[in-house]
């Protein structure tokens, strides 16, 4: 069902951009970092990542449109106390220590709407949040054991940004700040972080 609500949105978002003068593409580079129990299991901020955005004007100042990104943490921690784990299906539990290696992999995929300072050709502030889901892959290797949860969550994400033309192009710099949420998924913990992302956006 939710995937279909969110096929089903964006079919909206793009039967909305085909009578829209104005449509609004960013290619951005986000610096994320985690945020409360995301920022515990791994605390060191991510470099690497894409996100993709484009969105057509409903009026001169209000937008809606999507967003897919994708960001990749990891981490190595040492000197950890002993895990529990589950052994395969069977029930059986113990413990397990050592070097743990953790990774996580979020993909979200929002529907969101801004709203925008300025005139067209000029510096655009924007205020906005998306709404969707995210892929979170959260992965933790010990020794020859890994404890994964590859999860689809529900997620939102409130942002701000401005873009920043070149001269009287349409083409320009596009700087966002993000925070985005996603929920708990079974026992794996809700997934928080905030991002800094840095590109191009194209203003037509």
């Amino acid at each position: 069902m939710k995937k279909i609500a969110i096929i089903a949105l964006f079919s909206i978002g793009y039967s909305i951009q085909s009578f829209a003068q104005t449509s609004y593409w960013t290619f951005s580079w986000p610096i994320s970092m985690g945020i409360g129990s995301t920022n515990e299991y791994i605390s060191k901020t991510s470099f690497r990542g894409i996100s993709i955005t484009g969105a057509s004007f409903l009026t001169d100042n209000i937008s809606i449109g999507g967003e897919w990104s994708w960001e990749v943490f990891d981490e190595i921690k040492r000197d950890l106390p002993p895990r529990d784990i589950q052994i395969d299906q069977s029930g059986v539990k113990g413990s397990i220590s050592g070097t743990e290696y953790r990774y996580l992999n979020t993909i979200p995929i929002f529907v969101n709407a801004h709203y925008y300072l300025g005139e067209n050709g000029a510096v655009r502030p924007f205020v906005g949040a998306g709404i969707g889901t995210v892929y979170v892959d959260e992965r933790t290797d010990i020794g020859l054991v890994s404890v994964q949860s590859k999860k689809w969550r529900f997620g939102v994400q409130p942002e701000v940004g401005v873009f920043i033309p070149f001269g009287l192009s349409s083409t320009g710099i596009s700087l966002k700040a993000k925070y985005r949420y996603a929920t708990k998924a079974s026992e794996a913990q809700a997934v928080s972080m905030f991002s800094f992302g840095i590109g191009f956006g194209f203003m037509n």
